[in-house]
C-alpha cells in the first residue's frame, strides 16, 4: 500500500481553527473520497508537537494499492478541484504545504492483552 501525505506546516490563528477545521471537514475531505482507487482518508491536527519536530498544523492522508494507482487517481479531474478548495482555505493558514509518498510497512489492530484490561474486564484508555 501506498500513503500520500499532505503536510500543512504552520499555524492558524486560534480564532480561525473552528472555521479552517470545519472547511477541511466539509468541503476537502468530500472530495478526497472522490479520488479512483483511494483506500481510505485520514485528516489530523496536530495536538502536540515534540522533540523539536516542525510545527505540522494538520496532515491529511489518502492511501492507495500502488503508486501507479495513485498516478492515475491524481490524473483525474477531481485533483484540480481539490487543489481549487484547499486554496480557499489557505488564507486562513500561515506556512506552507508540502506531500510526502510513502511505502506502507506496517498497519496493525492491537487487542487487548490481559495486563491492559482493567478490573472489570474493560479496555483502559
Amino acid at each position: 500500500m501506498i500513503v500520500r501525505t499532505a503536510c500543512l506546516e504552520g499555524t492558524v490563528k486560534p480564532e480561525d481553527i473552528d472555521r479552517f477545521d470545519a472547511f477541511i471537514a466539509s468541503e476537502v475531505v468530500p472530495l478526497m473520497k472522490r479520488f479512483p482507487g483511494v483506500r481510505s482518508v485520514r485528516v489530523m491536527r496536530a495536538q502536540a508537537v515534540e522533540d523539536n519536530g516542525p510545527m505540522l498544523h494538520m496532515t491529511f492522508e489518502s492511501v492507495y494499492d500502488t503508486v501507479d494507482a495513485m498516478d492515475h487517481a491524481f490524473a483525474h479531474p477531481v485533483r484540480q478541484m481539490l487543489k481549487r478548495k484547499m486554496a480557499e482555505a489557505m488564507p486562513l493558514f500561515e506556512g506552507r504545504l508540502f506531500h510526502i509518498t510513502q511505502k506502507l510497512l506496517a498497519d496493525e489492530p492491537v487487542l487487548a492483552t490481559p495486563e491492559l484490561r482493567g478490573t472489570d474486564g474493560s479496555q483502559e484508555s
